[in-house]
């Protein structure tokens, strides 16, 4: 068994005022806090004349911190509370804590507005070193109702190597099940269904099947939190989060699109974060096709047999070969941490990373053939005769010229 069970309790009431969950460990070790309770809107508090525009609200702490706010590292998600009526108008939410406890005795702290409904509390030691396997038996499959929070999977002080999500969504006649996934405030995207991208598990796509979310994080120690949404009643199968302990603890951190500050040793970085860099620094503020162009050109760098490197990093690497990667140029620190721009700046960030995955991924076919390209600054003339001098004109797109030569 990896999760361990510890204490339950079984509420099943309202709440109206301060209630404490008093537990005790007879070990140190890290647990896993399970709270499924549910809130009403203000429409339904009005309705039943309970209260006049309030909706219910709870919040929880441990042993006195706050560990809802403590763990959000996003402004969106710092502002919520646990359970939100307006949210969840009357349906149930679990919420899960993963935090290292010692031994002797704790104290949950439940602090509702209005009178939220608490169904039960259940503590577990998660008995394996890296890895937490949560399989739900309650609130699933979800209870029926339009796109509402669902499950909160707070990480509290861990390093976290990998996320795991098996999850099914049907069909409906007149509606269809959904589920949302949010990372640290980011939606992972679903990209076989344009209309509901922002749903990763889509009924009108999986028709009842089984679809799983797999990605590496590796995320250093420090407080994460993961979000579940449903639309109608999709039916979770399991989480399985991997974790680093002992010497591993603190692993040298891997550049993500969320977190591409470089690490001071570009190879340092996954190809697609890379790629995207590359893209970012020479075709930031260029249409969409010609950062695609840009990406493509490096695999056909790769591909080419010739003198390039045959891998995407040796291509970006090779010394001399583009100027963000060059610490004199003005885009170079721009690169590094593309996060600590502007807003048009972060949104480009995330389409050149996209690029650079669909690109790695092979998810649509090469449009060009495109080897070498330069943009404003340069002429055509100067380039042809210097740069590429057996090679050809391809196209310009935007401001970007684009050409093929044989080395």
């Amino acid at each position: 068994m990896e999760l361990k069970l510890i204490s339950k309790e079984e509420v099943n009431k309202e709440i109206d005022s301060n209630y404490d969950y008093g537990f005790e460990l007879d070990s140190d070790g890290l647990y896993l806090v399970e709270i499924v309770a549910s809130a009403k809107s203000w429409r339904q508090n009005l309705k039943s004349l309970r209260s006049f525009f309030n909706d219910d609200d709870l919040n929880v702490k441990i042993d006195g911190g706050d560990i809802l706010d403590s763990a959000s590292k996003s402004k969106r998600a710092a502002e919520k509370t646990g359970w939100n009526g307006n949210e969840l108008r009357g349906l149930s939410k679990t919420v899960l804590i993963a935090v290292n406890l010692k031994k002797g005795k704790h104290n949950i702290n439940f602090l509702p507005d209005q009178a939220p409904y608490l169904k039960f509390i259940r503590i577990s030691k998660i008995e394996s070193k890296n890895k937490i396997i949560y399989i739900p038996e309650d609130n699933n499959p979800a209870e029926d109702g339009n796109r509402r929070p669902w499950l909160d999977f707070i990480l509290v002080g861990l390093a976290v190597k990998e996320l795991l999500i098996l999850a099914s969504a049907d069909k409906k006649e007149r509606d269809d099940d959904d589920v949302k996934l949010i990372i640290n405030g980011n939606i992972e995207k679903n990209k076989e269904n344009k209309l509901h991208n922002n749903w990763y598990w889509c009924g009108k796509t999986l028709k009842g099947k089984e679809k799983t979310f797999k990605k590496v994080l590796n995320l250093p120690k420090g407080n994460y939190f993961i979000e579940l949404w449903a639309d109608k009643r999709p039916f979770l199968r399991k989480i399985e989060i991997g974790l680093v302990f002992g010497q591993e603890e603190s692993p040298k951190r891997m550049p993500t699109a969320d977190n591409p500050e470089w690490t001071g040793d570009f190879n340092d970085d996954p190809d697609e974060i890379l790629l995207a860099r590359l893209i970012f620094g020479e075709a930031n503020d260029q249409p969409h096709e010609a950062k695609a162009w840009v990406a493509w050109s490096v695999i056909n760098r790769m591909e080419a047999k010739s003198w390039w490197p045959d891998t995407v990093k040796g291509v970006i690497l090779h010394e001399g070969q583009y100027d963000p990667f060059k610490p004199a140029d003005s885009n170079y620190q721009k690169i590094i941490n593309p996060l600590r721009l502007n807003k048009k700046d972060i949104k480009s960030w995330y389409e050149c990373y996209n690029v650079a995955r669909d690109v790695i991924l092979r998810s649509n076919p090469n449009p060009t053939t495109a080897t070498h390209f330069h943009g404003r600054g340069i002429t055509r003339d100067w380039f042809e005769k210097n740069i590429v001098p057996n090679g050809k004109f391809l196209r310009k797109i935007g401001d970007t010229y684009f050409y093929w030569s044989p080395n």
